[in-house]
């Protein structure tokens, strides 16, 4: 059995002797190395040209060639054309120089934009500065612009597919919920030059997010010398209608600003980014039993100021290898209000029967410090290399709040029938420790990837609740304090390998996670442990049938582990009748997702999908019809099957538009194990477009009109209603595209709010969420350095366990 695995080994490794593989790495004359260069490869007897382009590290590789003389051409905007001859009879590793180019110089500034939106076989690039309703907004907000995604009840989703998580530099955030809202609203798209939608991620990835990932990249420049640009931004809420909301309209600003150097050996960044905002949240439940109708309103008005900054160095210890250290933290302040509205009617007598008025106020103080040590060390010339990562996470929140509560009967609304105060004081510190390492190996055989990663995680939260009485004292009170804490350790090591034959192209890989918690609350002295192993394949095979027409097929196994929080057993009373509690044997759910698709050159792509999620989990508001008590528990009770079909379309019909679209169409299938829930289906479609319109011959000034529109849909144990959204903008950029002017309107029908409908146990359920978006952007923005800017993104390896805080 041994020498038959050695067997198989070495012939995966060294099996294809008759083509050889040519590997190298372009250099400019500061001895940096040039990303994006395009190369491409003549044999003598005039067979179809090879072509590719260096990655962001300057490497190129061509692979699948026979022995003989090729002619290599290498040409990179800003620099003078290189053309050599290149003897291939085995293997063979390059390091090319390329000059400077004076004439060409000047030629950069008017080169052609990125494409706004890229979609590529694994994944679609969402670039920041091409799209117009992307200035100056934040990057949640950017987020939902991005055809597919949704951002809806604090979760980040794609149509039809179910929820991602969440990286930043290549780093998952352990942060989920309203947390993770508040992080990524603390971030500039000023600070951020892509967004990709990871639809397929392979091995070396982490494996959490049902429907894959969203990576956002900091900027990182990578012209010599000082760059730079700086940002400033007023918007206007629009919440009317105030009788509805409580108040109609607030103003807010924002400031930003981004710093780069570098030389030839040192790279230096830093971006800082300020808010002042003033806006409304919330949301609506009703609750229909046989002979009343609960209802619960919450609107939150809330100020929020924050502070972020992002930081890095770089130095190049030689041709072969670097190091550097990246910082990202910030300080998240909310002083805010909510007045919750409970009344309850008689369904019989059609009056009043009942109400509670309450009015709370919150003083959340949340700080972030994220520090990343990386370093990577090339081997040789042939694109061997070792990348390591260490990182640390911190997130510390602390909240205050006041409530009080008035319960009135019937129509007398003038006298109260009791009066309930409470203060509490409550703290989260989550403290994450990651190390990781990866090799790539490039074989004759195929290009070979393995590397290792290990975390740790603790997270301690606590709320200490007071009853005060007539003279304001405050008495503890243990039936509703909560003191918990978590610990998750995990072990993942994967392989993977790719290799390209003829016109064929194949992708394989294999993740194999080990995984230990331990759960203890103090409150109710309860240890839970949990301890398990998964493996999660992941497959990518493509045809390139010709220059027009291509296909390729994916599959992959992700994981969805629960919130911190919702691990928490505890019960937290939320009024008289209601309460909620968490869940210590709640277990991660797993999605299996396969994809084919065809693409027409580049531009008309479909794609046709299947998912299964098993051991799916969710909220689960249990009614009941004889004490009208309710609770809320998260449970794993939930089997969904997916399969739909979607149509990509990237056009140009005209010089000056630029139009992007999307339509999907789905079926869903959600199965309960639970006697209290019935299974649904249902078939659903979403679509979107996006255009860019350019009103001049240099497009230096474009305005934009961006929609996309959600059919009902079954979401987990419910279905939702219809909602949809209307982006405008227009952008002009000035004084040779250093000045950039833009005004934005989102969600200009103030219609992208979500509400579901479910019933459990017999009785109807309605939850709706305000999700009051609709807003005017005015952004002034100014650039200076040279003109010719590329931008580079660095990766870190801790984006998988920031993306889970609560």
């Amino acid at each position: 059995m041994k020498s038959s695995f050695l067997l198989l080994l070495l012939t995966f490794l060294y099996g294809s002797s008759r083509a050889q593989t040519l590997t190298g790495t372009i250099y400019g004359e500061q001895h940096t190395p040039i990303p994006f260069a395009t190369l491409t490869l003549q044999s003598p007897d005039a067979s179809p040209q090879r072509v590719t382009m260096t990655d962001s590290a300057g490497h190129f590789r061509f692979s699948g060639l026979r022995t003989g003389s090729w002619q290599l051409s290498a040409t990179m905007m800003g620099y003078k054309p290189l053309v050599l001859e290149l003897p291939i009879r085995k293997d063979t590793g390059i390091v090319l120089l390329l000059k400077t180019d004076p004439v060409q110089l000047g030629e950069v500034a008017v080169s052609a934009a990125k494409p706004a939106i890229s979609d590529q076989a694994d994944k679609l690039v969402y670039n920041i500065s091409s799209n117009v309703t992307a200035t100056g907004a934040d990057i949640l907000a950017t987020i939902g612009k991005i055809p597919g995604v949704r951002v809806n009840d604090n979760e980040i989703s794609l149509a039809g597919k179910g929820a991602v998580k969440v990286m930043v530099n290549g780093r998952l955030l352990q942060l989920s919920g309203l947390d993770l809202m508040r992080y990524l609203k603390s971030l500039s798209a000023n600070q951020v030059t892509k967004i990709e939608l990871l639809k397929n991620p392979g091995a070396n990835y982490e494996a959490d997010g049902n429907a894959g990932l969203i990576n956002i990249s900091t900027k990182q420049s990578k012209q010599q010398g000082y760059s730079g640009n700086i940002q400033a931004n007023a918007k206007r809420w629009f919440h009317s209608p105030a009788e509805a909301f409580g108040t109609s309209n607030y103003e807010a600003l924002n400031a930003s600003a981004v710093l780069n150097y570098n030389s030839a050996r040192w790279s230096a960044y830093g971006s800082i980014n300020a808010d002042q905002d003033h806006h409304l949240e919330g949301f609506e439940t009703t609750i229909d039993y046989p002979k009343q109708r609960w209802q619960q309103a919450d609107t939150g008005n809330y100020t929020y100021n924050n502070v972020n900054v992002v930081a890095g160095v770089d130095y190049k210890l030689g041709y072969q290898s670097s190091i550097g250290i990246n910082y990202q933290g910030g300080k998240n302040i909310y002083d805010g209000s909510d007045h919750v509205y409970n009344p309850v009617h008689n369904k019989v007598t059609g009056k009043l029967d009942s109400l509670m008025q309450t009015y709370a106020t919150y003083h959340p103080v949340a700080l972030s410090n994220a520090i990343n040590l990386h370093s990577v060390i090339h081997f040789d010339s042939t694109g061997r290399k070792l990348l390591l990562n260490a990182d640390y996470f911190n997130y510390y929140r602390t909240d205050r709040s006041n409530f009080e509560t008035n319960n009135y009967r019937g129509d007398d609304l003038e006298h109260s029938v009791g009066t309930t105060r409470y203060y509490d004081d409550n703290k989260q510190n989550i403290n994450i420790y990651t190390f990781k390492a990866d090799v790539e190996i490039p074989t004759t055989f195929a290009r070979i990837g393995f590397g290792t990663k290990l975390s740790f995680i603790d997270n301690y939260s606590n709320a200490f609740y007071y009853k005060k009485n007539k003279a304001d004292e405050k008495i503890y009170d243990p039936n509703l304090s909560n003191e918990f804490d978590y610990r998750e350790n995990t072990q993942a090591a994967y392989i993977n390998a790719s290799k390209e034959i003829d016109k064929w192209k194949f992708e394989a890989g294999l993740r194999g996670e080990l995984t230990q918690t331990k759960g203890y609350s103090y409150t109710v002295q309860q240890t839970t442990l949990h301890h398990y192993f998964r493996l999660f394949p992941s497959v990518l095979a493509s045809y390139q049938a010709n220059a027009d027409n291509s296909f390729s097929f994916t599959f992959g196994k992700r994981v969805n582990r629960p919130s911190f929080w919702n691990l928490n057993p505890f019960k937290s009373l939320y009024t008289a009748y209601s309460y909620g509690e968490g869940n210590p044997y709640l277990s991660p759910e797993y999605s299996s997702n396969f994809e084919l698709s065809y693409s027409y050159k580049s531009r008309f792509t479909t794609s046709v999908f299947f998912n299964i999620t098993n051991n799916g989990f969710n909220n689960v508001t249990m009614a009941s019809a004889d004490t009208n008590l309710v609770y809320t528990i998260p449970l794993n009770f939930i089997r969904t099957d997916r399969v739909g079909i979607t149509e990509s379309i990237a056009l140009s019909p005209l010089s000056w538009w630029d139009n992007n679209n999307q339509v999907t169409l789905y079926h869903t299938d959600a199965h309960s194990l639970l006697p209290a829930i019935s299974s649904i289906s249902a078939f659903s479609a979403y679509l979107s477009t996006s255009n860019n319109i350019y009103l001049n011959k240099d497009k230096t000034f474009a305005a934009a009109v961006n929609f996309w529109y959600q059919f009902p849909e079954i979401d987990h144990i419910g279905k939702t209603n219809t909602y949809y959204k209307l982006d405008l903008g227009v952008r002009a950029s000035l004084l040779k595209k250093q000045l950039d002017l833009a005004l934005t309107m989102n969600d200009l029908f103030r219609s992208s709010a979500v509400a579901m409908r479910s019933t459990i146990n017999g009785i109807p359920q309605q939850f709706t969420n305000f999700q009051l978006n609709r807003f005017l952007l005015l952004s002034v923005s100014y650039k200076f350095g040279r003109s010719e800017h590329k931008v580079t993104t660095g990766s870190t390896g801790n984006e998988d366990e920031r993306s889970r805080i609560h």
